[in-house]
């Protein structure tokens, strides 16, 4: 292709599929086409994970992380309510929870482990699939494979430990067609905070990467890309001690030689042909190792219209904002509608405008490619309005007075945000150009800049956690009115996701629990061999 011609074409993908999500009518839903939420490998070789770590072990440092990522971790027992946050008139339910969040519940998001010698200690060298219902690893395929990974990756370092995470497809678009392609970006943004947050509790140093070749990837973990694809590797440093790695590890493709494990039928469908494929198809195939330009030349510049600047709450001390598997609150019936506390605030914005390790340019000082705007009600100390937030300098700048705050409920909302706006006290609002980054980076960077603005709610809702709030993602509030109470409008950027934040309802209608760990010892016969599993349910 000729250079002009590329250049012309770079983000036309991205450009195509948001002028459809802009347009795009009511769901139609077929519930009985649903798949299951979550896959195995039944006839694999399976590794009991500990359900804690308390032992200090590596094994059991790496199985409580994919626990805070995916595992099954809270009882939560919900009272049934309508879109308007009324009685539905059908019975309570216990159902299971997991640890973040993801778009309608549905989970689309799986995880495989690479696992190289010798390490972890009682985790032989393959590639494994976590099973969340069972907290087991299944071994999908034999084989050293965190050097093959690691040479898939810009200038990535030989690992202890890989963790690949991918998307099952179908799993969020039966409900939720193209648009479930965003949200899919977007969980996967939150399940990397997620894993950096409980990296760093459990000293498993982590670092995320969201560009490499992904059909290589693919392959190597036996994936189609139609139905399954990776969409981002974490990468784990163990602690000091036992022996190093070895000299030489498999080649991908002597790897991608070696069978791989059946997994569970009746398999998921394919991603369905339209604009989500295209664009995923375009952000494959474009997997740069590097940005000619400056990393702040990357970030989002405040609209011409921003006004005075406030200094930001200072954040309250002593918050340990860990991954709150067992305390998040993501409330049906809204808020109560009270003032939240400025430091509390000011917590909330420091966790979600912090660095973290990435090869996006410039991560590593802030979010690279998202600004984050501030929708504030109730607010002690600090007027009502929507700001633009400086995390270098702790400061907001006013976009918009009271006058137009409230504005925001009057856009394309559906019944269950409009309830949680009545009592909320603030929103976080990513905000971001989704074709300003084409040009450097293809179709890709609307996938960049969808995990990151997953990533951002994700730490402002676990340090909201911390405090003892809530916090909910509401998808539809980022939308044309929310962009011109923010005064977006008329500029490149646009709202890219939507956290609402406050005071849960005291004696609401939906209570946590820990999942209490409740052990058997279970013989399970196999082939030639019999195995000893520990199953926790």
């Amino acid at each position: 292709m000729h250079p002009t011609t590329a250049a012309s074409e770079a983000g036309a993908a991205t450009r195509r599929y948001l002028a459809a999500m802009r347009n795009r009518g009511p769901l139609s839903i077929d519930w009985g086409g649903a798949p299951t939420r979550h896959k195995r490998y039944p006839d694999a070789v399976r590794t009991q994970l500990p359900w804690e770590s308390g032992d200090g072990s590596a094994l059991g440092r790496i199985g409580e992380l994919l626990r805070d990522l995916l595992g099954m971790t809270r009882l939560v027992w919900c009272h049934q309510l309508d879109d308007g946050g009324e009685p539905a008139g059908r019975p309570p339910m216990l159902l299971t929870g997991r640890p973040a969040p993801s778009g309608g519940g549905l989970y689309a998001i799986e995880a495989y482990v690479a696992a190289g010698e010798p390490r972890p200690p009682g985790l032989p060298a393959a590639l494994y699939h976590y099973d969340p219902v069972h907290h087991v690893l299944e071994r999908v395929r034999g084989g050293d494979h965190t050097g093959a990974l690691a040479g898939l990756l810009a200038d990535g370092p030989a690992a202890d430990v890989a963790i690949v995470l991918s998307a099952v497809f179908w799993r969020s678009m039966f409900k939720y067609g193209d648009f479930g392609y965003r949200l899919i970006c977007q969980e996967t943004g939150v399940l990397v905070a997620q894993a950096l947050a409980a990296g760093g509790r459990l000293g498993l140093p982590c670092r995320a990467w969201l560009r490499f070749p992904d059909g290589e990837v693919d392959r190597l973990l036996g994936l189609d890309g139609a139905r399954e694809a990776a969409l981002a590797v974490l990468t784990l440093t163990l602690p000091p001690g036992g022996a190093g790695r070895p000299d030489a590890s498999p080649s991908a493709h002597e790897l991608i030689e070696r069978p791989v494990a059946g997994e569970s039928t009746p398999l998921p469908k394919p991603m369905p042909d339209g604009l989500a494929a295209a664009l995923h198809r375009a952000c494959s195939a474009a997997s740069p190792t590097g940005s000619p330009e400056p990393a702040e030349a990357l970030r989002p510049r405040p609209p011409a219209r921003a006004g005075r600047a406030f200094p930001a709450p200072e954040p309250a001390t002593g918050i340990r904002a860990g991954p709150g598997a067992s305390r998040r609150t993501s409330p049906l019936a809204g808020y109560r509608p009270v003032p939240l506390r400025g430091a509390a605030l000011g917590a909330v914005l420091a966790a979600a405008g912090e660095g973290y390790p990435a090869d996006l340019p410039g991560a590593e000082t802030g979010p690279a490619v998202t600004a984050l705007c501030l929708l504030a009600w109730r607010v002690e100390g600090l007027p009502r309005g929507a700001y633009w937030y400086d995390p270098a300098r702790r400061t907001l700048h006013e976009l918009a007075g009271a006058e137009r705050v409230d504005e925001v409920a009057t856009g394309r909302l559906l019944a269950n945000t409009r309830v949680a706006l009545r009592g909320a006290a603030a929103a976080l609002v990513p905000a971001g150009d989704p074709v300003a980054g084409a040009r450097l980076f293809g179709d890709r960077w609307y996938r960049m800049q969808q995990m990151e603005a997953g990533l951002v709610v994700q730490r402002a809702t676990l340090a909201a956690t911390a405090l003892g709030l809530a916090a909910r993602i509401h998808s539809d509030g980022a939308n044309e009115t929310t962009d011109e109470v923010l005064g977006l409008a008329g500029t490149p950027l646009r709202s890219l996701s939507f956290l609402l934040l406050g005071t849960p309802p005291t004696g609401g209608p939906l209570v946590a629990r820990p999942m209490p760990a409740v052990v058997h010892e279970e013989v399970m016969p196999r082939s030639d061999e019999s195995l000893t599993r520990t199953d926790h349910l």
